[in-house]
């Protein structure tokens, strides 16, 4: 099974590729040869992307021509899409990233993390609603919850597993008496 280093080089490449590939098959949607060209560069990338590990300077080079020739053609289109900035394609590679490593997980697996993800938004949605909860516990419980999801994001179950029950654990405390 591919690493998550090698799933988010391939989620930045891909990510990037989709999104500009879109563009450009709306542009040349009446040109039968611009058309071929597109397919053939689409083709080319996934053929790069696909096995493990993907060889990424020939996926990359395909990047580069298809950037070039919408820069070339539609440079000042208003609805091309522009690069985003660093934390927006960050979020955006890591929701693609996210995808693929789901996607090489074997079922049973994907099978158990929906299961302790149902099971963390239920007791994360009971701890919520609990009113005798101060603020600095609520906050914990929100930044626990927000572990637990991460471990979940990396295939972590066991780990996800024990921020649930730190969770609880912090649901269950009293709140430091004020004087």
């Amino acid at each position: 099974m591919a690493g998550l280093c090698e799933i988010w080089q391939r989620a930045e490449v891909s990510r990037r590729f989709e999104v500009l590939s879109g563009f450009v098959a709306t542009c040349v949607a009446g040109d039968d040869e611009a058309r071929r060209r597109l397919a053939q560069l689409v083709a080319h990338a996934e053929a790069a992307l696909s096995p493990s590990p993907p060889d990424f300077a020939v996926a990359s080079k395909c990047l580069d021509e298809l950037v070039r020739w919408a820069d070339r053609e539609w440079a000042d289109h208003p609805y091309r899409p522009v690069e985003a900035r660093p934390d927006e394609a960050d979020r955006q590679t890591r929701d693609h990233a996210k995808d693929l490593w789901h996607a090489a997980l074997p079922v049973h697996v994907r099978d158990e993390m929906g299961r302790i993800e149902l099971s963390l938004e239920v007791r994360f949605l009971a701890l919520c609603r609990q009113p005798s909860l101060d603020c600095g516990i609520r906050q914990d419980i929100f930044y626990v919850a927000g572990r637990a999801a991460m471990a979940l994001d990396l295939g972590h179950l066991e780990a996800a597993e024990r921020e649930i029950r730190r969770m609880e654990q912090l649901g269950s405390m009293q709140p430091p008496e004020r004087r």
